[in-house]
């Protein structure tokens, strides 16, 4: 994807809509524009600025939220929501995992990402996540706050990869890459974890959303392979 486009774009929006100023004055979500609109209607915004934005010194960090609005129903997106609902596609809806992996893999890199052929090559039955499933979601979360609306509904493979694109720049912005960081290498992590969790009874989805909730980095899992992190800068 153009992770770097995408950046710029959003930048422009946030100093349009005057982010550095909203922040001083503490005025949290008080602005919203549409990122992208999917061929079904769907629409993928961002709400800003959020709880966490600062000014650390001269320098913004930047906090925003992703919603998804979906069928008359509008909510926020997590990295959780999206690690349930790649899970739920293998697991319920028969997709391929590893096509679904390989499309996330080419998602992940700076470049020109063919949705139209991860659209056509990603076929699978379309059911929302069970309620065995959402215990166990909400299980993982703890003493944490889960968001059930963000999985009371499948993704479409367009709403899927057009929501992680905007998700997982804020870790792009506030951790980025050439600093060290992890960036995105850190959700696309997860994700794909989610699907090595359907292959395996060595891992669970459990743990793969604990780590994404997690306040520090996790170690890599040894009998996983994360070599797709090398392509991502």
């Amino acid at each position: 994807m153009k992770f770097i486009e995408a950046r710029e774009s959003l930048f422009q929006i946030f100093e349009d809509n005057h982010f550095r100023e909203n922040v001083v004055a503490k005025n949290s979500h008080c602005s919203e524009s549409i990122l992208a609109t999917c061929s079904n209607g769907t629409q993928i915004s961002v709400c800003y600025p959020g709880y966490k934005s600062k000014l650390k010194g001269e320098k913004i960090v930047y906090d925003f939220r992703v919603d998804i609005t979906k069928g008359g129903i509008k909510t926020a997106l997590s990295h959780a929501n999206i690690i349930t609902d790649i899970y739920n596609k293998i697991i319920t809806g028969g997709m391929d995992a590893g096509m679904l992996r390989n499309q996330l893999i080419e998602a992940s890199i700076e470049k020109v990402f063919k949705l139209g052929e991860a659209v056509n090559e990603l076929i699978y039955t379309s059911y929302p996540p069970n309620q065995d499933l959402i215990s166990k979601v909400n299980g993982a979360h703890r003493s944490k706050k889960n968001n059930i609306i963000g999985n009371s509904f499948d993704l479409t493979i367009e709403e899927l990869f057009s929501s992680i694109k905007w998700i997982v720049l804020q870790e792009d912005i506030n951790y980025p890459i050439s600093s060290g960081f992890e960036g995105r290498k850190m959700p696309f992590a997860r994700y794909l974890e989610a699907i090595y969790a359907t292959e395996t009874n060595d891992r669970t989805l459990e743990s793969v959303i604990q780590r994404a909730l997690a306040h520090y980095r996790p170690t890599l899992w040894n009998d996983m392979d994360y070599s797709f992190r090398n392509n991502i800068h």
